[in-house]
């Protein structure tokens, strides 16, 4: 059996120093991966899947079967983010109090059930309520998911885990065209329509995965059983010898008060607002956008894949990148250049479908890294399990607000060229960028101070109150 360094230190307060061991950590790192990440990227894919299956419900003529006219179909988008929102702080605050073997796969099963019914909406008002409820259930998963990787991670790790949890994005995207292009031949069987068949099959997979998920989904490392008992203690020694005194584990309600107090997640939110409304209107509407290019409704399916294709592929490579050279930064400028060329040559008249298409998939490949890298780039200058849980909720919170908005960004009156719709994207994309400059102008000068003067982060505080600094101990120092 192999052992895990730690060394007894006597002292007033006899306590343990925890050694790295580089060569155990690797092969420990490779045991945790293949145990939690797959199944995490999974769940997500079919979170995704189902939101977002509802552009490929539209290619099927969803509109015209339950009568929706104008802007309904846009409204219809973003009341799922309605309902996003509202429920997407309490239940990180469940899962701070609960395990995530028991909330995931409970609200999975609950959105699954909603993606089934509304296979069976006859109106704008039942597919309007049916997208609200799928919103609230699915609001727990993914910021959920990304906190529960920060209690396995060091924030040197956590970058190219959450880019592969992400990835369920881009091919959720691309399945969901194949998917929804094998699904649709099913259209008059059994008496359903093509887009019907698409929200039961897609809902049934989410309720068998969940169940299966309960089985299959591990606890926190304090409570997790597959690992032996050295195993555990080195898994929770490391995360702590990673924030240093910044660390806090326990659940502390004075946490709760300095995230929600914290004017650096504000400026995150602001960020990620603008940069997920361009992200969500792209996952949206690119089958839309390429089927304004001039092709017909299946090829605009299966032409909407490369693109998400594209953009899972450059958030695996930003973040394995970012996560070995230790910054985020200098990869979300770098990033959005890249987006802001592709939204550039969808813009320009003059330049042909060939180069449209072309600047489609250059804007996946920029444009899915940025919001990834962002995230990470808070829960890495984020310290204190539950300070972190309620920032890392209240930054995705914004990025659905940005997704709310994001459904109305294209509209069928700017039908086909979709200028309207790419000019705002181009312009929020720029102002996003903006505002990650600022970011990394705040971080900087902040571990200026603490590396110049950090007895002033202390002065006029007790033992506790210290104890309880997290990220803004002088010790902790702020990932640029």
């Amino acid at each position: 059996m192999e052992a895990y360094n730690f060394q007894k230190v006597e002292s007033n307060n006899s306590r343990e120093i925890f050694i790295e061991n580089k060569e155990l950590e690797k092969k420990l790192l490779r045991k945790i991966d293949l145990r939690i990440i797959p199944l995490l990227t999974l769940l997500y894919l079919l979170s995704f899947l189902d939101r977002v299956n509802i552009g490929n419900a539209k290619l099927a003529h969803i509109e015209h079967d339950i009568g929706l006219v104008g802007v309904q179909f846009n409204w219809c988008l973003s009341i799922f983010f309605f309902g996003y929102i509202l429920f997407e702080i309490p239940s990180n605050l469940i899962l701070l109090r609960t395990n995530p073997s028991l909330w995931i796969p409970f609200i999975m099963t609950l959105w699954g059930l909603v993606m089934i019914l509304m296979a069976f909406v006859k109106n704008f008002a039942e597919l309007m309520s049916a997208r609200f409820f799928l919103g609230a259930c699915e609001s727990g998963l993914f910021p959920g998911a990304v906190y529960y990787i920060t209690t396995w991670y060091k924030r040197s790790e956590t970058n190219s885990r959450i880019a592969i949890l992400f990835m369920g994005t881009s091919f959720a995207g691309s399945f969901s065209g194949l998917l929804a292009y094998s699904i649709v031949r099913l259209d008059g069987k059994l008496g359903l329509k093509g887009w019907q068949w698409i929200f039961i099959i897609e809902g049934l997979m989410t309720v068998i995965v969940s169940i299966i998920s309960y089985f299959l989904l591990s606890n926190y490392p304090e409570k997790t059983k597959w690992l032996r008992d050295e195993e555990r203690k080195y898994v929770v020694e490391r995360l702590k010898y990673d924030a240093g005194k910044a660390h806090v584990a326990h659940f502390n309600k004075k946490q709760i008060y300095a995230a929600l107090t914290d004017w650096k997640v504000y400026l995150a939110m602001l960020h990620l607002s603008a940069s997920s409304i361009v992200f969500y209107s792209y996952s949206l509407f690119i089958p839309t956008i390429v089927n304004g290019m001039g092709f017909d409704f299946v090829k605009s399916q299966l032409l909407s894949v490369p693109p998400f294709f594209c953009a899972g592929v450059s958030t695996l490579v930003v973040a394995i990148l970012s996560d070995r050279k230790r910054i985020r930064s200098p990869f979300i400028f770098a990033c959005s250049f890249i987006a802001i060329i592709g939204y550039i040559l969808l813009i320009v008249p003059s330049i042909g479908i060939p180069g449209k298409y072309v600047g489609a998939c250059i804007v996946g490949i920029g444009l899915s890294p940025i919001n990834i890298t962002s995230i990470t780039w808070l829960t890495n200058n984020i310290a204190g399990h539950a300070k972190r849980g309620i920032a890392t909720a209240m930054v995705l919170m914004c990025t659905n607000i940005g997704g709310a908005l994001a459904s109305q960004v294209y509209q069928q009156k700017d039908f086909p060229h979709y200028f309207f719709g790419h000019s705002i994207c181009l312009g929020l994309l720029i102002a996003a960028t903006c505002m990650s400059i600022i970011q990394y102008i705040v971080f900087e000068t902040l571990n200026k101070r603490k590396k110049e003067n950090p007895q002033s982060f202390l002065e006029g505080k007790t033992e506790e109150e210290i104890e309880n600094l997290g990220d803004l101990h002088p010790d902790f120092i702020y990932s640029l």
